[in-house]
């Protein structure tokens, strides 16, 4: 065994997986330009196609293009930035241009400022006393929140408390 170890490259180890840690080396696949295009002059593997395909719109045989529409689409199709990042830290044959990474990093910072929060109901209500008073009952205030004078919004999950409070009030979910 000892033998077989002196075989392997440096830095590997038998048995307890070990090995001395790499640096990604551009590999230049692609040329990525501060008009947005990203430039593939020698053709690109399917993979590599498809995955820019993903995250940008391809004008050519051998230029995509990206804009804040084409990132946004991607990850609304549950595709991260991070792997975009990756595969062009790999595969670009220059650092990206300051144009690119601000692209990115502001369409990064658009990530996540609105979320789904699920459904809910909307209430509507006869007048503008009636959505105030069930938003100040303090059975009811926990229940919904208001939105403009005469609707309120509940939640799925709230909403048998809601009708229980609203028929104690005097005034059932129709």
């Amino acid at each position: 065994m000892a033998a077989l170890a002196e075989q392997q490259s440096p830095g590997r180890v038998l048995g307890d997986y070990a090995s001395t840690p790499t640096t990604a080396v551009p590999s230049g696949r692609v040329t990525v330009l501060a008009n947005f295009d990203i430039v593939a002059l020698d053709g690109l593997p399917s993979a590599d196609a498809l995955l820019l395909g993903t995250f940008a719109d391809r004008k050519s045989d051998r230029v995509w293009t990206l804009s804040t529409a084409s990132l946004l689409s991607a990850l609304d199709r549950g595709h991260t930035l991070d792997e975009f990042r990756r595969y062009l830290d790999q595969a670009a044959s220059r650092p990206l241009p300051q144009t690119v990474t601000t692209l990115v990093d502001d369409t990064a910072r658009r990530t996540g400022r609105l979320r789904d929060a699920g459904q809910v109901h909307l209430i509507e209500c006869a007048d503008e006393a009636l959505a105030a008073l069930v938003v100040s009952d303090r059975r009811l205030r926990a229940l919904c929140t208001r939105l403009g004078e005469r609707h309120l919004v509940v939640s799925l999950e709230q909403l048998p408390a809601f009708r229980k409070a609203t028929r104690a009030l005097g005034y059932p979910l129709g």
